[in-house]
């Protein structure tokens, strides 16, 4: 079979912890990290964070490395498997993240990262009947609405629309 990615979930918040336990065992782990703007009693500061909260991946081949140690290791809790099943992940989709990541390790997550425009960006908004309106996204308004300055009669007016419906001009 030989070596592959795995998914390992590991305990709340112990990403970090469960990682220097697996490289302990001389393990291949990644743990791809963003930064995060956290504020505590008037304090501002940039921490790393999982890019995805509770997982990390090990680079194991089952033959030879046992399920139930990797699931015994401190800050694990195992990894992902439906029944007795153990999905592989990808190489592929490592690649993808490691060439992502910045020269210090750090994979950069923003709104112009996920979804190609910021706030300030022209932007393209398709309508009813495939009709196309230009104009500028103000900001987003919760998970799926987007809010744009649309220019009508010389003035600009701010509408909610779909943020499926917005892309970048």
């Amino acid at each position: 079979m030989g070596y592959r990615w795995y998914a390992i979930r590991t305990k709340p918040r112990k990403e970090f912890f469960a990682k220097a336990n697996f490289e302990n065992q001389d393990l291949t782990v990644f743990l791809p990290v963003t930064k995060r703007i956290t504020r505590h009693a008037r304090k501002v500061k940039e921490v790393l964070s999982p890019l995805f909260p509770g997982y990390l991946f090990l680079h194991v081949d089952p033959e030879v490395h046992n399920w139930v140690t990797i699931a015994s290791t401190r800050g694990a809790i195992g990894p992902v498997r439906f029944g007795d099943y153990y999905p592989p992940v990808p190489d592929w989709f490592i690649q993808g993240l490691e060439e992502r990541m910045d020269e210090s390790g750090v994979i950069p997550v923003g709104m112009k990262e996920a979804y190609g425009f910021a706030p300030g960006d022209k932007v393209k908004v398709t309508g009813p009947n495939q009709t196309v309106i230009e104009g500028i996204l103000k900001a987003l308004d919760g998970k799926d609405r987007a809010i744009i300055l649309i220019e009508i009669l010389k003035r600009q007016v701010a509408t909610k629309v779909p943020l499926s419906s917005v892309r970048a001009a």
